[in-house]
């Protein structure tokens, strides 16, 4: 049975419908909406956008910063790779997803050319901090 405010016409019935039944839902609609607190309501201002978003961390995820982490984690990768190559490691290799293409260690002027890479990407982003 509806709630008696809903008889008379002062607020509106929830216009959600049970799935199984096929019954309207018998709460009233909440803040000016067509739907219950139940099945969905939210005011507009609760949607908040950018720093006023609860999901929002610090900014500091810029592009500049993924692409200075991806070239470092190039460099270890390559670095790594070198290492297992002239048997400077024993155990495991190191986890996870690798990160662009694998090296052809056995022609010397690719891995020449990866030792310089990786030396040069050092260098600069050494001299940025």
């Amino acid at each position: 049975m509806p709630l008696p405010n809903v008889v008379s016409g002062r607020v509106a019935q929830c216009k959600a419908k049970a799935k199984h039944t096929g019954e309207r839902c018998k709460n009233l609609c909440a803040g000016g909406s067509t739907v219950c607190r139940l099945h969905g309501f939210h005011k507009k201002v609760a949607r908040l956008y950018g720093k006023n978003n609860p999901n929002f961390k610090h900014g500091e995820e810029t592009y500049d910063e993924i692409e200075k982490r991806r070239s470092n984690s190039l460099m270890f990768q390559r670095l790594e790779e070198i290492g297992w190559h002239i048997g400077m490691f024993t155990g495991t290799k190191t986890r996870g997803r690798k990160v662009g293409s694998r090296l052809n260690l056995e022609n010397p002027d690719e891995l020449q050319q990866a030792l310089d890479e990786s030396t040069r990407q050092n260098d600069e982003s050494g001299s940025d901090n």
